[in-house]
């Protein structure tokens, strides 16, 4: 479990074991006072069930014109680009965000249904959400949080065969090394057609193979460009598979809202965790 403040907001986050941590990625807890400036979420592949604690949330997508409000429950899936959220002045929430199929898999919903939505947990699942919004919001803290998120995920496993569910994980894993081509991961590790282990893959993800690819490839470069002296863009995008300087650009800036020297003055989403033992 660590810790982190941002923005005026502090994040705790714990990373389940096996088997959950299959299923997912990590817990979260957020609270803060409320602040001025929004708070922008950058895709990252991982769709994302969060209760809302405190008082209505008010969010900004960047692929339409639409404000969502968080005022119970919501299930958020995986995002082409970044939302942004304005916390209000009592912020409370508790969260999972799972693994790259975790969701589909859990929950046996066609993840591409939530692609670049926020849709209200409550509809979606029923009265589990609510049940489960009621344990929480009665948690001492974060610790009896993440306490009730993993039970509740613990026991929806007793259905599954865990050796099917590892082999999807290890897929999703593989998605992150930039080396590997598209055609050799389906051959290797799926066993299907092309067009059906594509298919799979977007029903249990959310997003077809390459832009899965696209967005992992965005995430390192964030980490990159934030500890790294960078000289020269162009080099910069040579290294990262980019065909050139204005395609790496045009890229970052489609996913973050920022172009790389823009980031770079802002620092958006530098963490300063403080990592303790769980």
């Amino acid at each position: 479990m660590f810790s982190y403040t941002h923005n005026d907001i502090s994040y705790t986050i714990a990373i389940p074991v096996y088997p959950v941590n299959i299923f997912v990625e990590h817990f979260v807890f957020m609270n803060g006072n409320g602040i001025q400036n929004p708070e922008r979420l950058f895709p990252n592949n991982l769709t994302e069930i969060f209760f809302n604690l405190g008082d209505k949330v008010t969010g900004k997508n960047n692929w339409d014109a639409s404000t969502p409000e968080i005022k119970d429950n919501v299930v958020s899936g995986v995002r082409h680009t970044f939302f942004e959220f304005y916390p209000p002045k009592n912020f409370k929430m508790a969260g999972l965000r799972f693994t790259l199929f975790g969701f589909g898999q859990l929950f046996k919903q066609p993840a591409y249904h939530f692609t670049d939505n926020n849709f209200s947990a409550n509809d979606v699942f029923g009265k589990e959400m609510e049940f489960m919004h009621e344990q929480l919001y009665e948690a001492k803290d974060s610790m009896g949080i993440f306490l009730i998120l993993n039970e509740w995920i613990f026991k929806r496993l007793s259905d599954f065969s865990l050796q099917e569910i590892t082999k999807w994980n290890k897929l999703g894993k593989m998605f992150h090394e930039q080396n590997i081509h598209i055609s050799e991961l389906i051959d290797r590790y799926m066993g299907y057609s092309h067009k059906h282990s594509i298919e799979l893959i977007k029903q249990y993800s959310g997003l077809g193979p390459k832009e899965i690819k696209n967005i992992y490839r965005f995430n390192k470069i964030l980490k990159e460009i934030s500890t790294k002296q960078t000289q020269s863009w162009t080099g910069f995008a040579y290294e990262n598979n980019y065909a050139d300087q204005s395609h790496f650009i045009r890229d970052f800036k489609r996913y973050a809202g920022y172009t790389p020297n823009e980031y770079l003055k802002l620092k958006p989403r530098e963490y300063h965790s403080n990592k303790v033992q769980a």
